[in-house]
This record gives structure tokens, C-alpha cells and sequence, in this order.
């Protein structure tokens, strides 16, 4: 680790960090002991790991990516430890292969353990289910894939010790508590993000070489390629990495997965990737708009361009990826706005899973995301009913997912049908209306919960009119460019565009977004390492 780290020696019970804290420190053990500590719902602490081995390191992926310490350490006894500050650590894990293949499989190996403690408590989240902010804050902490422990104030037996314990009232919930105090009462996303240390401030005066608008599958890849060529990348999102593909239960098309891979998995490697060769993440930020200057030369250089952010901020870059991806459908079911969060929902994960374990829920759509999620539901939920338009699976769902929902016990499938009417009270949904056969056949399904994986509604709407796309949105790129009269003849330069470039010369579309692509993960994360070749030719004034 030299000549990188210095060595510290602790005393017995120091603490070498405490949870929550911000500035990430890597320690390696020489000597001595050091516990892994976590606060229990009681306040009591509880003994999470002990490192005793020399060579053993504390950290993992949270810590990384800019998070909060979730854990915390002191020194069993006389300690000696290696220290390094996060810039160090990053450099020396693009500097040294081996090191960096040791300490990344580590730091991920942990999430994953973590993630399955049933006792680890971290930040805790304390609120009702049926209210909206309690599902709003719980689903932001599960997109950015924060650890958290809910406490559910309408029959979690431990609420009013808690509540009591951290001088609350009933009235004051939901509330974030972290190391025995209550940290935000009802905080907004924004100060949600700046609690866990998300967004990172970006930098205005800088030119950057490329900024990829878009942390999806696409946006991510093209993060790590375009970082391993040298170019200084910025990678902005107004969700969390990986957006409706880490909401995605298991993939199995994604090559080199045999048994499948969940969404989060997928990109809980590929967003400590991209940092790794020197990639900044500006999550959440969100584009508003892009502006441009005029062209100079036949290469097509020109002056910076530059991307307008919300609160007034911008980036400059020579060039830009667009890889915004695209969003289910809103259900137009009667009634249903009022239950979206609270029943409705446009994603399946693990906690909803988990929160709607042995209840009666209900699937929409007909491609592989809706058949996905009625699989992965059905393991946990006691009936599933997957809601089709269509007269049959196959039409847009692949074969062999047709096949696990046609042979799953507990799914039931209803063709040629559509949802009428939400129905509940209270904020809760306790039922669906649906129709079928034309409306000839009603039937209300008493389901506790829908998701709704209806088409693909793509990112554009921010775009300025030089960016081109079709009729539903999606952006056109390389010859689609040219066989739009418009486009061609706003097209400033002699040469042609790029496969994956716009009808603006510099800025580029991957992914979902993308008019013409297939619209799967896999091809997604081809489309991103594809669309940072055509940058780089671009950047050298092809």
C-alpha cells in the first residue's frame, strides 16, 4: 500500500469510524483487533464482524460510491492499522489490478451480506404503510439501494418503545433515525440525498470530454469504457444507477450469467466499475436542457456544450450521451392516482415482494419485464393474476418465461382483459374491477396491490427541437437521421452521422431511448460500449 497509506494506532475502544460518517477512511490490520458495530431497534450494540487476521479491511461498497458509514468500528484492544483516504484507494485500485480484484469482490461480497442480515438495522425508516411519504422515502432509499430497517407504526409491536425513545410523537411520522437520534422528520428526496451523501457537486467550470445523461444499463457501460479510454466522464441521472433495469427482479439474457442476475446485481458492479477508472456520478441531477454552439471546421468541432441542470446549474462537455432510457405506462384505471404508492406501483423489487408476502396482487402488461415480475412475485405472494390485453403469452414474452408462468401453481393468467376501476378506502386498495371479452364480462379481484409494466414511454420530453425523434418520442440516430428531410437539412456537416449519433453533431443516443433498439438490457449495454468509440471519433475530429 505504499506509498499511499500511513500507519495509526489506536487505543482500546477508539473508534477508528462511526455510522453515518461521511468521510470514508480504508483501513488494512496490522496488528490487534477491530469490531464491526451496529445499533439494534433497543439502542443496544450489537457485533456485526471482528477483524483479527492481518491483511483483513474494513469497507465495502456503500463506502466507495460516497455513502455513509453504515457500520461502525472500534479497537478491541491496541490496534495498528494501514490508513488511506478515499482518493488514494481510488487511485491505487485503477493502479494496481490485483489489489483493485481483491478489495472490489470484497467490498461487494459485504453488500450482499449485509443485504441478507436479518438483524442488521442501519438507518432506520419509521412510519405507516398507508402513509404515501413512508412508501415515498422507503422506495428512494430501495432505488439508491440504501440498508434500512422499516418500522411499521400500524402493528410493528416495538413502535412506541421507539418512538419513546427517540422523543417522537405518532403525529411527527414517518422520521429517518440513525445512532440512537432522529436525523429528518419527513425529509424531501432532496435532503434525503444530501443526508446519504448522493449527489456530488458538479463542476461548472470544467470542460468535460463526454457527460452521459442517463444511469441506466447503457449509461452505466459507456461510464466504464469511456472512463478506461481516458476521457473525463460525467454521469448524471435523476434516479438512482441502473433506473427501470435495477428494478428488474432477474435478467437472463445478460451474458456470462447462467443462472440469471437481478437488476440491482447488475448494477451494483457496474456503478463501482465506472468509479473505479475515474468516472464522478451526479446522482440525482436532472437535465432540463441542452444548448449549443456553432460548429468550427469540417471535423465538426465547436464550442462546449452545455447541459442545463435544475437548481440553476450546468456542465460543460465536448460531448454528450443520451441514455435516459424509457418508463412503464401510467395505469388509466379510475381512481387509481390516489392509490399510486400505496397499491399501485410501477416497479417489482424485493421489498415489494417482501411487503405483499402471501397477499392476492395483481400483474399488467404483456412483455418480458410484466412476466418477470410475475414469476419473481409469485414465490413470495399467495395468488398472482397477470393481466393481459392480448389472446395469448407468446405474442411479446419470451418462451421460456411463457412456460414458467404457464406451469406456476399460484399464477393465473387473464387474456383479452383490462383494469376499470381501482377499489379501497383509507388509502388502502383492497380490490381491482377488471373486464373482459369487450366489456361483456366484469369482475372484481380482491388483490391488495397492482403493478403495472405497461409499454415504454421514453425521456425526451426535455430535449431542445435539434435533437430529432419519431412520433412516439424516441430519438433518431445515424441513417435515421438522414431519411428525415428536416434533420438533413439542418445536418451542418460534409461527413455523415455517426451510427449512433443524433441529428446534432456531438451528442449520441444508446439504449431504451433510442428509436430503432431492441430494447433489452443486453443490447442496452452493447449500444453504450458502441456509442463511446463513435465519441471518441467524434472527439478526434473524424
Amino acid at each position: 500500500m505504499d506509498p499511499h497509506a500511513r500507519s495509526r494506532r489506536y487505543a482500546p475502544g477508539e473508534a477508528l469510524f462511526s455510522v453515518g460518517e461521511r468521510e470514508f477512511r480504508f483501513y488494512v490490520l496490522k496488528s490487534g483487533r477491530i469490531a464491526l458495530i451496529d445499533r439494534s431497534a433497543t439502542g443496544d450494540l450489537r457485533t456485526l464482524a471482528i477483524h483479527e487476521q492481518a491483511g483483513e479491511f474494513t469497507g465495502d461498497v456503500a463506502n466507495l460510491v460516497g455513502n455513509p458509514a453504515r457500520a461502525g468500528a472500534v479497537a478491541l484492544g491496541v490496534t495498528e492499522v494501514y490508513e488511506m483516504n478515499a482518493d488514494d484507494l481510488r487511485r491505487l485500485l485503477s493502479e494496481n489490478p490485483a489489489f483493485s480484484d481483491l478489495i472490489l469482490s470484497g467490498f461487494i461480497a459485504r453488500q450482499r451480506i449485509l443485504e441478507d442480515l436479518e438483524h442488521f438495522a442501519g438507518l432506520r425508516v419509521i412510519g405507516s404503510r398507508f402513509h404515501y411519504d413512508t412508501v415515498r422515502i422507503r422506495e428512494f432509499l430501495a432505488k439508491h439501494r440504501v440498508l434500512f430497517t422499516w418500522t411499521d407504526t400500524e402493528e410493528d409491536p416495538t413502535t412506541d418503545r421507539l418512538l419513546q425513545r427517540f422523543g417522537l410523537q405518532i403525529e411527527e411520522t414517518p422520521v429517518l433515525c440513525w445512532t440512537g437520534a432522529a436525523l429528518l422528520r419527513n425529509p424531501s428526496n432532496a435532503a434525503l440525498a444530501d443526508l446519504l451523501g448522493l449527489r456530488q457537486p458538479v463542476e461548472a467550470e470544467t470542460l468535460h470530454d463526454l457527460v452521459i445523461i442517463g444511469a441506466g444499463p447503457a449509461g452505466l457501460f459507456a461510464a466504464v469504457y469511456a472512463a478506461l479510454e481516458g476521457l473525463q466522464t460525467v454521469v448524471l441521472g435523476d434516479l438512482a444507477p441502473g433506473s427501470q433495469a435495477a428494478c428488474s427482479s432477474k435478467l437472463e439474457n445478460c451474458l456470462g450469467f447462467p443462472t440469471g442476475v437481478s437488476g440491482a446485481a447488475l448494477v451494483e458492479s457496474a456503478a463501482p466499475q465506472a468509479r473505479k477508472f475515474g468516472a464522478r456520478f451526479a446522482v440525482p441531477a436532472r437535465a432540463l436542457g441542452l444548448a449549443f454552439g456553432e460548429h468550427v471546421g469540417q471535423g465538426g468541432a465547436r464550442s462546449p456544450i452545455v447541459v442545463r441542470l435544475e437548481g440553476n446549474e450546468q456542465l460543460l462537455t465536448r460531448g454528450v450521451l443520451i441514455a435516459t432510457g424509457t418508463q412503464y405506462r401510467k395505469l388509466s384505471a379510475d381512481g387509481c392516482e390516489r392509490f399510486e404508492g400505496l397499491g399501485v406501483h410501477y416497479a417489482a423489487t424485493k421489498a415489494e415482494a417482501q411487503r405483499y408476502d402471501g397477499a392476492d396482487v395483481a400483474v399488467v402488461g404483456t412483455g418480458n419485464s410484466a412476466g418477470q415480475a410475475a414469476v419473481f412475485l409469485s414465490t413470495r405472494a399467495k395468488r398472482v393474476y397477470l393481466i393481459i390485453r392480448g389472446a395469448r403469452l407468446g405474442q411479446s414474452t419470451s418462451h421460456y418465461l411463457s412456460r414458467r408462468i404457464e406451469t406456476a401453481g399460484n399464477i393465473e393468467v387473464l387474456y383479452r382483459t383490462n383494469i376499470s376501476r381501482t377499489v379501497g378506502e383509507g388509502g388502502r386498495l383492497n380490490g381491482i374491477e377488471v373486464e373482459a371479452g369487450g366489456r361483456k364480462q366484469r369482475r372484481t379481484l380482491r388483490v391488495q396491490a397492482v403493478f403495472s409494466l405497461l409499454g415504454a414511454v421514453p425521456h425526451t420530453a426535455w430535449l431542445p427541437s435539434e435533437i430529432r425523434t419519431d412520433q412516439d418520442g424516441f430519438i433518431k440516430t445515424g441513417r435515421a437521421v438522414l431519411e428525415d428531410r428536416q434533420s438533413l437539412a439542418r445536418w451542418p456537416l460534409k461527413r455523415q452521422p455517426f451510427l449512433l449519433e443524433t441529428s446534432r453533431p456531438g451528442v449520441f443516443a444508446a439504449g431504451d431511448v433510442r428509436a430503432g433498439s431492441m430494447k433489452r438490457v443486453a443490447s442496452a449495454v452493447a449500444e453504450g460500449a458502441m456509442a463511446v468509440e463513435c465519441i471518441r471519433q467524434y472527439l478526434k475530429g473524424a
